[in-house]
């Protein structure tokens, strides 16, 4: 039978470990081996605001166009074959927007958004906040 001293320092222990994981971001990878990791957050990688998706590529690609429109962003090209597609647009401010779709299987779609000549990570947030809202999750 453990002392009272010894429980208070087990639990001790595991919140700390917890909080730790936590602001880290690294909660998901310790009870999912990583797999889940990444979905819901936004990756800034040279001017490219990237986020996965919890959706099928067809249905992501479906939301995409949807987002634009709602935006009410004019599409200059679109392009969807084998799991990858792009998406050309201009904004009402003359804005060119890019997004760049892949499919992760599993149900898992990346979606890549660029906004303008310098990358307007603001815009490019609001698209995803869009996406996200489009999107039903």
């Amino acid at each position: 039978m453990k002392s009272t001293g010894t429980r208070i320092i087990i639990k001790k222990s595991i919140l700390l470990l917890c909080s730790l994981s936590i602001l880290y971001g690294c909660a998901a990878a310790w009870f999912t081996g990583g797999g889940l990791a990444a979905l819901g957050v936004y990756k800034w990688i040279e001017g490219r605001l990237s986020r996965d998706y919890p959706l099928a590529y067809s249905d992501a690609w479906d939301v995409a166009n949807k987002t634009l429109e709602n935006l009410g962003i004019s599409i200059s090209n679109s392009i969807s074959e084998d799991g990858k597609g792009r998406i050309e647009a201009v904004n009402k401010d003359g804005k060119k927007i890019t997004l760049i779709l892949k499919d992760q299987g599993l149900g898992i779609t990346n979606i890549i958004v660029v906004v303008g000549l310098f990358s307007d990570r603001e815009a490019a947030e609001e698209v995803h906040d869009e996406i996200l809202s489009m999107s039903g999750i």
